[in-house]
C-alpha cells in the first residue's frame, strides 16, 4: 500500500552530514517532499540558492531552526544578537519558511541567575516579534527539556510555552517534540490546552535507555515512548499539521549513511503521519 507522507518532514540534522542540495535531493529519493531547514545548512548554500532549489524541487518547509543564541554576557552582544535574530527571521521568510525555533542559550557564562535570564528572553521575544509580523512569519517557541537549561535553552516545559502564547498572541506558537517533553505530566493537558491552532510541527525520535550521551536520541520505536499514545491525542484534538523526525545521534544515525537513516526513518514514521483508523 503507498504511503502517504503528504504531512512528513525529515528535519535536516537527523541527516548531519548532508548539505543543502544533498538533504533535498536526499529527501525527494525517499518520497519526502518536506525538508526542516538548518540555519548554518542554508547559509553555507545560499539564501537565493535555497529559495530556489527548495521551490524547483516542489518541498516544503514545516519550520526554520533556530535563532542564535542570546545569552551574551555584554550589552553590545545582546543587541547584536538580536539584530543577527532580525535578519534570520527575514531569511527565513524568504526562502518560505512559516516560522523560525527560537532557541535561547543557557544562562549566560558565569552566571546563576536562569529567572533574570528567562526574563531577558521574555524581553527578547517582545522585540522579536515586530520582525516577524512585518515579514509574515510566526515564532515557535519549541520547550527543551530540562537538562538542556543550564547550556542551551531556558524554555522547558509546555506550560511555559502556553502562557507566552497566551501573552504575546499567535504570532507564537509551539514546536513539540516528544524527546524533551514526554516525561512531563503535564504534556498531555498542555496539548490539549494549547488544541489544533498553537501547534506549528510535532517532532518525532524516541528516548533511549540507557541514554548515553547528550545527542543519542533513538530512532522511533527504539526506545520507550509511546508515540501512538502521543498520535491518537492530537487526532483527538483535531490536530492537522505536519510531523517532522529529528534526530541528534552522535553515536548511532549520524555515523550511518544518511540514506539508510532516512530510509528507516520513514518506515518507522509513516504509521504515525496519516490520520488513525477508529
Amino acid at each position: 500500500m503507498e504511503q502517504d507522507l503528504s504531512r512528513f518532514a525529515i528535519n535536516q540534522i537527523t541527516s548531519k552530514s548532508w548539505n543543502m542540495p544533498e538533504a533535498i535531493e536526499g529527501y525527494r529519493r525517499h518520497g519526502v517532499s518536506g525538508i526542516a531547514v538548518w540555519r548554518d545548512k542554508m547559509y553555507d548554500y545560499g539564501v537565493k540558492q535555497t529559495a530556489r532549489h527548495l521551490r524547483d524541487a516542489g518541498m516544503w518547509i514545516p519550520t526554520f531552526c533556530a535563532t542564535a543564541w542570546m545569552n551574551q554576557t555584554d550589552d553590545a552582544g545582546f543587541k547584536a544578537a538580536l539584530e543577527e535574530n532580525r535578519q534570520v527571521l527575514r531569511d527565513a521568510a524568504e526562502i518560505g519558511a512559516p516560522n523560525v525555533v527560537f532557541v535561547t542559550g543557557g544562562p549566560p557564562e558565569g552566571t546563576k541567575d536562569i529567572h533574570g535570564f528567562r526574563s531577558r528572553m521574555h524581553d527578547a521575544l517582545g522585540e522579536l516579534i515586530v520582525t516577524a509580523r512585518d515579514v509574515g512569519i510566526k515564532i515557535g517557541i519549541e520547550p527543551i527539556h530540562p537538562m538542556y537549561a543550564g547550556d542551551r535553552h531556558v524554555i522547558n516545559s509546555m506550560r511555559q510555552t502556553n502562557d507566552l502564547i497566551d501573552e504575546f498572541g499567535d504570532i507564537l506558537g509551539i514546536v513539540a517534540d516528544v524527546y524533551h517533553c514526554w516525561w512531563d505530566p503535564e504534556f498531555e493537558n498542555e496539548l490539549r490546552r494549547a488544541g489544533p491552532d498553537r501547534i506549528l510541527t510535532f517532532h518525532y525520535c524516541d528516548w533511549l535507555v540507557p541514554t548515553r550521551s547528550w545527542f543519542d536520541r533513538g530512532m522511533v520505536g527504539d526506545g520507550i515512548i509511546d508515540i501512538a499514545r502521543y498520535k491518537r491525542l492530537l487526532d483527538g484534538i483535531g490536530y492537522t499539521g505536519p510531523f517532522e523526525l529529528e534526530i541528534f545521534s552522535d553515536l548511532d544515525w549520524w555515523k550511518r549513511d544518511p540514506d539508510e537513516t532516512v530510509r528507516i526513518g520513514v518506515e518507522r514514521c509513516a504509521p504515525f503521519i496519516g490520520k488513525v483508523e477508529k
